[in-house]
C-alpha cells in the first residue's frame, strides 16, 4: 500500500506546484516597462526614456556614463501621466540631478539616419536641485514654427514650462515660433520642460538651451551673503561702479520673492542709479490695494518717506542718496509677470559729482556756441560771389583741397572785414576752414 500513498503524494505536489506557478505574475518585458524609465540623466547622455537612442545634449563620442547612485524618482514614477502622451508611446524622460551635474545643454532627439524627429514625439527634461538651488533655462536657438499662427501655438510642436511646487505641476508657459524666448528660471529646486512635435514632419526645427543650476537669483554681481535669500551689497571699496538687475534678467522676474540691493559708499561718498531698463508689473500707486510688484528706494533701511514706490515701465529713471548708504527693494506677487529691471551704479563724492556737472554744462554752452559760429560761417559762404559755382569747378580741376581752403578763407576773411569792418579772430577762421573742408569732401 506504501506505492499508491507515494503517487497521492507525489500527485499533491504536483498539483500543488502548477498552482503556484499559475498565479506568479508575468516577466516584465522591454515593451511593458517603457513607460517607467529609471536612471539618470548626465553629461555624457545616460536617458531614461523609451526609444533607446540618445538623449538630449549627449554626443555619439563614446563617453562612458559616469558611475552613481540610481536618479531620483522625481515624484512622478507613480504618477499618473497619460496627459503627457502623444499617440500610442509614452513620453522618453531625461532627468538632470544638480548632484551629478551643474550645467549643460538639451536640446530634442531626431533619427540618426534621416536627421528629422521621428512621428508623434515627446521628450520630456526634468530638472531636479536641492535646497535654494533653482533652475534657469538660456536659449542659444529656438525653431518650432506655429500652424496656428505667429502668436499663437497649436498642440504640437510646442515647448510647455511646469513649475513643480508641492508635488504639483503649474503650466506656466508655452513656447512655439522662431522666436529666441527669454531665459526661465524656476520657483524652486525643480522644473519641468516638455517637447511635443508633430508625426511627418519634415521641417528644420528643434531648440538648443543651456541649463544652470543657481543660488543667485540670476544676479550675477554683488556679494550673496546667504544663499537662500535675495540679498546682494555693493561696496565702494570693491568698485566704484557697476550693473545690477532684477532676478533672471532679461527674463520674467520669480512671483512671490523680495530682493535687496544694498550700496555702502565711503564717508563723503553719495550713489547714483540710473535704470537703463524698468518694466515692474503694476499700476498707480502701486501698493498693495492695486495687487502692484514694485520697486522701493530708500536712505535708511525702513521706508523712506523721500520716495514713493514705483512700478509700470519707466523709459528713464534715475534716483541719488542722500548719503553713503542707499537701499533698492523689488518685491513681487503672485499675479502677473514683469520682466524687471536693469540699472548703472556709481559712487561719488560732492566735489566728483560738482565737477561732473560742470563739465557737463561746459559741454552744452561749447555745443551751443559751436553751432552759432557754423551758421554763420555757412551763412557767410552762402553770400560769397560765385561760392555755388566756384567749388565744383576748382574741385573738378584737382586743384588740392589745402589750398583751396587757404584761398577761400582769405576770401571770407576780406569780404567780412569789408562788409562788417571788422577782422574775424582765428577761430572763427579755423571753423571756417572746417567747414569749407566739409563742403569740398561732400
Amino acid at each position: 500500500m506504501e506505492h499508491p500513498h507515494q503517487l497521492v503524494n507525489a500527485t499533491n505536489f504536483i498539483f500543488c506546484l502548477m498552482l503556484v506557478l499559475s498565479l506568479r505574475p508575468p516577466p516584465v518585458t522591454p515593451e511593458s516597462s517603457a513607460s517607467i524609465p529609471t536612471g539618470n540623466t548626465i553629461a555624457s547622455g545616460e536617458q531614461t526614456g523609451t526609444d533607446g537612442s540618445n538623449p538630449a545634449g549627449a554626443t555619439d563620442n563614446g563617453t562612458p556614463p559616469i558611475a552613481g547612485p540610481p536618479a531620483m524618482a522625481v515624484g512622478m514614477a507613480g504618477r499618473d501621466r497619460s496627459h503627457l502622451k502623444v499617440g500610442s508611446g509614452a513620453c522618453s524622460r531625461f532627468v538632470f540631478n544638480s548632484s551629478r551635474i551643474r550645467n549643460g545643454s538639451i536640446t530634442p532627439v531626431h533619427s540618426k539616419h534621416s536627421g528629422i524627429f521621428p512621428s508623434s514625439l515627446c521628450q520630456l527634461y526634468e530638472f531636479v536641485g536641492t535646497g535654494a538651488e533653482r533652475v534657469q533655462i538660456i536659449f542659444s536657438e529656438f525653431r518650432l514654427p506655429s500652424k496656428q499662427g505667429p502668436s499663437e501655438c497649436g498642440d504640437t510642436d510646442i515647448l510647455m514650462v511646469y513649475y513643480i511646487v508641492d508635488e504639483r505641476e503649474e503650466l506656466v508657459e508655452t513656447l512655439c515660433g522662431d522666436t529666441l524666448p527669454k531665459p526661465i528660471l524656476s520657483e524652486g529646486p525643480r522644473l519641468l520642460l516638455e517637447f511635443r512635435s508633430s508625426y511627418n514632419n519634415t521641417e528644420n526645427k528643434g531648440f538648443t538651451g543651456d541649463f544652470l543650476f543657481l543660488t543667485n537669483f540670476g544676479i550675477p554681481t554683488g556679494h550673496q551673503p546667504n544663499q537662500s535669500e535675495c540679498t546682494f551689497h555693493y561696496f565702494r571699496n570693491a568698485s566704484s561702479q557697476g550693473w545690477i538687475q532684477s532676478p533672471n534678467f532679461p527674463g520674467a522676474y520669480p512671483r512671490n520673492i523680495v530682493c535687496h540691493y544694498f550700496f555702502h559708499g565711503g564717508p563723503q561718498d553719495q550713489v547714483n542709479i540710473r535704470f537703463t531698463y524698468f518694466d515692474i508689473e503694476g499700476i498707480l500707486p502701486c501698493d498693495e490695494d492695486s495687487a502692484s510688484d514694485y520697486v522701493e528706494f530708500s536712505n535708511f533701511n525702513t521706508r523712506d518717506r523721500k520716495y514713493v514706490l514705483y512700478c509700470g515701465h519707466w523709459r528713464e529713471l534715475s534716483v541719488r542718496s542722500d548719503g553713503r548708504y542707499f537701499r533698492i527693494t523689488m518685491a513681487s506677487n503672485d499675479r502677473l509677470d514683469g520682466t524687471g529691471f536693469r540699472a548703472l551704479y556709481n559712487f561719488e563724492t560732492a566735489q566728483q559729482q560738482q565737477q561732473q556737472v560742470t563739465t557737463e554744462q561746459n559741454a552744452v554752452a561749447a555745443k551751443s556756441a559751436s553751432g552759432k559760429v557754423m551758421s554763420s560761417a555757412a551763412s557767410r559762404l552762402q553770400h560769397i560771389p560765385g561760392m555755388s559755382l566756384g567749388l565744383p569747378l576748382l574741385v573738378r580741376l584737382r586743384i588740392p583741397v589745402a589750398l583751396i581752403t587757404v584761398v577761400l578763407a582769405a576770401t571770407v576773411t576780406a569780404t567780412t572785414v569789408i562788409t562788417t569792418g571788422t577782422r574775424p579772430s582765428a577761430s572763427v577762421i579755423r571753423i571756417i576752414g572746417l567747414e569749407l573742408i566739409k563742403i569740398l569732401q561732400d
